[in-house]
C-alpha cells in the first residue's frame, strides 16, 4: 500500500507543479488597473482653458459678422420699400399730375394668409415702417415722405397750395435698436439717392463721405 500510494503521489506532483502561480498576476492586474484609470482621466485645467479661448475666437469672429449681415439685409429692404414707393408716386403724378394727396398702397396678410390691399400711412401722415406690416415698436427702418420743398409738409397737406406736391423727399431711418448701425437713406424725386452714417431730413444731399446706392 505504501508502495502505491508513494506512485499515485510521484505521478501527481508533476501537474501541481504546473498549476501557475496566482500570487504572480496580483502586479498584472494592478498595473492595468491604474492604465485603465489613466485613460478614463477628465481634461486638465489647461485643456479647458484652450477650450474656451477657441471658443471665444469664433464667437468675435461670427457675432460681429452676423449683426454685419443683419444691418445689410435691413438696409436692402428699406431701399426696395423706397423704390417701390418711388414707382407709386409716379403712377399717381401720371394721374392725378401732381404728388399732392399721394397715399401709400399697403398689404395687409389676415389670419387665413389672404393678402389684402388698403392705403394708408402708418403714423403721422407720412411715416412708412418697414418691413411691411411692422409697427413703432417692432420696426427696422422707419421712412418718413415729405414734401420736396418744404419737408414740414406732407404731401397730405390741406388746403388747395399748389407748391406742395411738386416734388418729394424720403428719408429712412434705422431703428436704433434692430439695426443699430445701419445708414440713414436718402431719396428724392430729382434723382439723389445716398446714404451715409447721419442725414438730416431738410438736407439737400448725405454729406461729407456718402455713398450712391
Amino acid at each position: 500500500m505504501r508502495i502505491l500510494a508513494s506512485s499515485v503521489t510521484n505521478r501527481l506532483m508533476p501537474h501541481f507543479q504546473d498549476t501557475p502561480d496566482i500570487s504572480a498576476l496580483v502586479p498584472l492586474r494592478v498595473m492595468l488597473s491604474q492604465k485603465y484609470q489613466k485613460n478614463q482621466r477628465g481634461f486638465t485645467l489647461i485643456e479647458m482653458m484652450v477650450i474656451v479661448s477657441i471658443i471665444g475666437i469664433l464667437a468675435a469672429i461670427a457675432i460681429p459678422s452676423y449683426r454685419r449681415y443683419a444691418i445689410i439685409n435691413a438696409e436692402r429692404e428699406a431701399q426696395a420699400k423706397m423704390l417701390q414707393l418711388q414707382i407709386q408716386l409716379g403712377r399717381w403724378r401720371s394721374s392725378a399730375l401732381t404728388y399732392q394727396g399721394f397715399v401709400p398702397q399697403k398689404l395687409t396678410i389676415d389670419s387665413d394668409g389672404k393678402t389684402t390691399p388698403s392705403y394708408a400711412y402708418d403714423a403721422d401722415n407720412n411715416t412708412i415702417y418697414v418691413p411691411t406690416g411692422s409697427t413703432a415698436s417692432n420696426y427696422r427702418y422707419k421712412i418718413t415722405l415729405v414734401d420736396g420743398a418744404d419737408p414740414t409738409k406732407t404731401l397730405l397737406a390741406s388746403g388747395l397750395d399748389t407748391m406742395i406736391g411738386r416734388t418729394w423727399k424720403m428719408l429712412a431711418e434705422p431703428n436704433s435698436s434692430s439695426a443699430k448701425g445701419g445708414d440713414f437713406i436718402l431719396l428724392t424725386s430729382t434723382g439723389t439717392r445716398c446714404k451715409n452714417t447721419s442725414v438730416a431730413l431738410t438736407a439737400n444731399d448725405c454729406g461729407t463721405g456718402q455713398e450712391e446706392w
